[in-house]
């Protein structure tokens, strides 16, 4: 009820601050006033943990401000009042012990924080209580999953079937788990049945080449991948602990109100810091977006010093060449050059409306030389862009932020 109060008080205050503006004198005494009122009742907002109901509190603000910067009446109405009035400065408020960001087995994402001060772990060198503080990450293991365990020893046990279709399709989905796999599956080279050692050998082979990717551990959606070694873990700044976490479920404070969240339900949680993320994006590259003249923004801003990964696969049709003619993201040097170092049909890109164009293929990994948009493109000179060019590449795009 008093959060719904304070709400209320802050939307009257900044519905009463668009109606005000009548000299600019009057206008500055009254805004500053209403800021430092609304900024008292974020301050306590937030000491609610009201995450949603502090973010509109600010759109609000930022609205105010906007309003506030329109012209302003006065005796002379053709002196409108153009000077941009000052964004209000909100400080960063640490988050409480214990704030994660919790994903979920069913694909959710939740944050909030834990209602414990201290998660339990049960290691082959005793039992550990570890202080929320102090955590960094936590994942539980295949042991506190135990339906998706269950569900890679039907596929590995699928791989000796009688029926050749069968044990084609076991490969290919263990392939798919990743190389978080590769120790599961070491335990079971044991196995008499020699088709099945053959496969999980060959399922192995496969994981090791995905382990060399530095995109392996991208799940669907760039949400992290659930843990598939048998053990939960706990990582701290120091050491990361492997064993059983005892704590079968855990009271999660959420903007939500609380929730009852079990520990098989979580894929992993990890603490909300303040430093800027990673940025993982999957998006399509067409035929018809053309370097130079139609090149595709992919929003992800790019800063000096950080780490750009880009891998791509996919096929477009060299239509002028024949409808048989098809080039993947390294394009086709036989055809020519579009521009400098870049085959015609390759995938290229640039970092900001000035950037020099680069070639970046199926596999490119560099340090950003300068800050902007990345922007990604098919490589074809002008002439031919009035021709159609079937078909896409697939690009994945991972940016290392430069001070991690």
């Amino acid at each position: 009820m008093r959060r719904s109060h304070l709400m209320l008080s802050l939307v009257l205050l900044l519905l009463v601050g668009s109606a005000l503006g009548q000299n600019a004198e009057r206008e500055a005494e009254a805004r500053a006033r209403l800021l430092a009122q609304a900024q008292q009742m974020r301050v306590q907002l937030q000491a609610q943990n009201v995450e949603v109901e502090l973010v509109e509190a600010q759109a609000e603000a930022a609205g105010l401000n906007a309003q506030l910067t329109q012209e302003a009446p006065s005796d002379n109405a053709s002196q409108p009042n153009t000077q941009p009035l000052p964004e209000p400065v909100i400080p960063d408020q640490p988050a409480p012990p214990g704030t994660m960001r919790f994903y979920l087995m069913d694909g959710s994402v939740l944050t909030g924080t834990l209602a414990v001060d201290t998660i339990p772990i049960k290691t082959e060198f005793g039992d550990l209580v570890v202080p929320i503080e102090s955590i960094e990450r936590f994942a539980p293991g295949l042991q506190s999953h135990p339906e998706l365990q269950a569900k890679i020893a039907a596929l590995i046990e699928q791989l000796a079937h009688r029926d050749a279709g069968r044990r084609d399709a076991a490969q290919s989905q263990l392939v798919g788990f990743g190389p978080g796999l590769i120790e599961e599956l070491r335990g079971y080279l044991g196995t008499d049945d020699a088709e099945q050692k053959l496969r999980l050998e060959a399922v192995l082979e496969a994981l090791y080449e995905q382990q060399m990717d530095p995109m392996s551990e991208i799940g669907d959606n760039n949400q992290p991948k659930p843990s598939l070694v048998r053990l939960d873990e706990i990582e701290t700044q120091s050491f990361t602990m492997a064993g059983q976490i005892t704590q079968e479920a855990f009271q999660i404070q959420s903007k939500f109100g609380k929730l009852d969240v079990a520990l098989g339900d979580i894929m992993s949680a990890q603490k909300l810091t303040t430093s800027v993320p990673e940025v993982r994006r999957s998006l399509e590259v067409s035929g018809r977006d053309f370097a130079g003249i139609n090149y595709k923004n992919t929003g992800i801003r790019i800063n000096r010093g950080d780490r750009v990964v880009i891998q791509a696969d996919g096929q477009i049709t060299m239509s002028p060449w024949g409808r048989n003619t098809v080039t993947g993201p390294d394009g086709m040097p036989q055809n020519g050059n579009y521009a400098g170092n870049i085959p015609m049909g390759a995938l290229c890109g640039k970092i900001g409306d000035g950037g020099d164009e680069m070639l970046i293929g199926s596999r490119s990994n560099f340090v950003a030389q300068r800050a902007g948009t990345l922007y990604l493109g098919f490589a074809m000179q002008s002439n031919w862009t009035n021709q159609n060019f079937p078909g896409k590449f697939n690009v994945r795009v991972r940016v290392v932020p430069a001070a991690q």
